[in-house]
C-alpha cells in the first residue's frame, strides 16, 4: 500500500471510530495579561487539550485594567468594577476557579448638572419611580425594555461559540447576534434615541449621565455602546477579593504557560523566510537594555495597539500595512477617604453616588461611596471614588470633602474614544496573527473581552489545525469539545 493510501485509510478510521491522533503542539505568544489575554489563553488551552506551549508577555501586572488599590489598609476596585448577571463567561469563570460573588448594596444616587440635581433617588423605591415618571414619563421603562431585548439577542453568542463558530471581524460577530447590531455602530446614541422618539430631557440627563459614568464620554458615542451603558443595572456583582483574581487564576491554573515580564517591541513575519515558525517576536529584557527574539507558530495580541499607547509594537514583513487608528479615553480615578460635604453640591443630606450630566461644568464625572473588595463593614469616614477627565485639583477635593485622611490617584487609558466611525474591525490580522482588543471598538467590558478571547481562541485553533492538514469536519468536532462541559 502506498504511503498516500495509508494516510487516507488512517484518516477514514479516525473519523469513523473517533480515534484521536496526537496533534503537534504549537508555540504560542500572547501579548497582554488582562482579562482578554487570560480568557484567550484559557480557551485555547482547553481546545488543544493543553497540548501547546504559551509565552504570556505582560510587562506590568497580570490582570491589566482589572486592578485594586489599597486605602487605609483596605483594598478597593481601581479598574473594571461591575459585572452583569447575564455575563456568562465571568459567571462560569468564578465557578470554575472556586471564587465567590460579592453583590453590590443598594445605593441612593442623584444626577447633577452643576447647578441643581435634576433627579435624586428616594429611600423608597416607589417614590423614586414616581419621580422618574414625573420628569420623563414612561420613557425610562421603554428604554429599559429595549435594552433588555438587546441583551436577549446578545446572549446568543454563547450558543454560537459553544457550536464552534468564530468570526474574523467585529461586525460579523455582532451580526450573528442580531443583523441590525452593526448598524448601531454607525449612528450616535443621541440620534438613535431621537429617531426612536425619546425626549431631549432623557437624552441629555439620564443617557448622558449613564455614558459619562461608564465610559467618560457623552451622547455622541455610537449607539451600541450607548445602549450597553444602560445594561449596567440590575443585580450587579463583583468578584470577592477583586475582579483581578479571575485573570490571575486563569493564567496560573493553566499548564504550559510561561509568564514573561517583558515588553514586546516587534513582530516579524517569517513566511518568506525558510523557517518552520511563522513569526519572530522581539522583546526587551527586564531593565530594557537588551533585545531578545523568540519564534512562534501563533501570535495573539491582547492589548490596545493605538498610537497613544505607551508601548508600541512594530510590524515587519507583513503584506498589509497594519495601522490601528483611534485613541483611548483617559479617565482619572481619585480615591479619597473623607467625609463628603453635601453643601458643596447643594444637598441637605448625603447621597451614596453623584452622577454628572454636564462634566464640563461639574469638573467631575462621578463620585461614589465604595465597599472594599472583601465586602467588609464600612469604616468611618468612607472611601469615595471620583471619575474625572482631568486630574482633580487639591482645592476641589477640600471643597467636596472634609476630614481628608488619605488620597490616591490613578490615570487609566480605560476604553476607546467612541464615535460613529469604527476605527478597527479585524480579529484576524494575518495567517496566524490575531487581535483580541478589536472588540473594544464595539464596547469595552470584561465580558466583551472574554467573548473576544474565546472567538480568537477558536480562530487560532481552527487555522492551526487546517495548517496541519486536518479536514473541516475533524476541526469542527475538535472545536465543539467545550460545549459538552458546563464547567468550561
Amino acid at each position: 500500500m502506498s504511503r498516500y493510501a495509508a494516510l487516507l485509510v488512517l484518516e477514514a478510521l479516525t473519523l469513523q471510530l473517533g480515534i484521536s491522533v496526537e496533534k503537534p503542539a504549537p508555540h504560542v505568544a500572547i501579548i497582554g495579561g488582562g482579562i482578554g489575554g487570560a480568557s484567550t489563553l484559557h480557551f485555547l488551552s482547553e481546545l488543544l487539550n493543553g497540548n501547546l506551549e504559551i509565552d504570556l508577555y505582560e510587562a506590568k501586572t497580570v490582570g491589566g485594567r482589572l486592578a485594586t488599590i489599597k486605602i487605609d489598609g483596605d483594598e478597593f476596585e481601581a479598574g473594571g468594577s461591575i459585572i452583569h448577571p447575564k455575563n456568562m463567561y465571568m459567571q462560569r469563570f468564578v465557578k470554575l476557579l472556586g471564587l465567590e460573588h460579592s453583590f453590590l448594596d443598594d445605593q441612593k444616587y442623584g444626577i447633577w448638572n452643576g447647578d441643581e440635581f435634576v433627579f435624586t433617588e428616594s429611600n423608597w423605591s416607589i417614590i423614586s419611580l414616581l419621580k422618574l415618571f414625573y420628569r420623563y414619563g414612561f420613557q425610562p421603562y421603554k428604554l429599559k425594555r429595549h435594552v433588555e431585548n438587546m441583551i436577549e439577542d446578545f446572549v446568543k453568542i454563547y450558543d454560537l461559540q459553544d457550536a464552534g463558530q468564530s468570526f474574523a471581524n467585529v461586525t460579523d460577530l455582532l451580526s450573528a447576534m442580531n443583523k441590525d447590531f452593526p448598524n448601531l455602530l454607525q449612528i450616535s446614541i443621541r440620534d438613535k434615541l431621537l429617531h426612536m422618539g425619546f425626549t431631549e430631557n432623557l437624552i441629555n440627563e439620564l443617557e448622558q449621565a449613564t455614558i459619562i459614568t461608564n465610559y467618560g464620554q457623552e451622547v455622541d458615542v455610537h449607539s451600541f455602546v450607548g445602549f450597553i451603558s444602560w445594561a449596567a443595572s440590575g443585580d450587579l456583582w463583583t468578584v470577592k477579593g477583586g475582579n483581578k483574581r479571575v485573570p490571575e487564576h486563569l493564567v496560573y491554573r493553566t499548564k504550559n504557560v510561561n509568564v514573561m515580564r517583558n515588553r514586546v517591541t516587534k513582530i516579524r513575519n517569517l513566511a518568506n523566510i525558510n523557517n518552520s515558525s511563522r513569526y519572530e517576536v522581539t522583546y526587551t529584557n527586564k531593565d530594557g537594555t537588551d533585545s531578545i527574539t523568540s519564534n512562534y507558530d501563533i501570535v495573539i495580541i491582547a492589548a490596545p495597539l493605538t498610537k497613544d499607547q505607551a508601548s508600541q509594537i512594530e510590524f515587519i514583513g507583513f503584506p498589509d500595512n497594519l495601522m490601528f487608528p483611534g485613541s483611548y479615553q483617559i479617565t482619572h480615578v481619585t480615591f479619597v477617604k473623607a467625609n463628603l460635604n453635601p453643601k458643596y453640591f447643594g444637598l441637605q443630606e448625603i447621597l451614596d453616588g453623584i452622577l454628572s450630566c454636564n462634566p464640563n461644568k461639574t469638573k467631575i464625572s462621578t463620585v461614589g461611596a465604595l465597599e472594599s473588595v472583601d465586602g467588609l463593614v464600612k469604616k468611618n469616614p468612607r472611601v469615595w471614588k471620583i471619575f474625572s477627565r482631568k486630574p482633580v485639583e487639591s482645592s476641589l477635593i477640600h471643597d467636596m470633602f472634609s476630614n481628608v485622611i488619605e488620597k490616591k490617584e490613578i490615570a487609566w487609558k480605560a476604553y476607546p474614544r467612541y464615535s460613529t466611525n469604527l476605527n478597527f474591525n479585524n480579529f484576524k490580522l494575518h495567517d496566524a496573527l490575531y487581535y483580541v482588543n478589536a472588540i473594544e471598538w464595539a464596547a469595552s467590558a470584561m465580558e466583551m473581552s472574554a467573548i473576544a478571547g474565546r472567538n480568537v481562541a477558536i480562530l487560532a485553533h481552527n487555522d492551526f489545525l487546517q495548517m496541519q492538514g486536518l479536514n473541516e469536519e475533524a476541526i469542527k468536532d475538535s472545536t465543539k469539545k467545550l460545549h459538552v462541559s458546563t464547567e468550561l
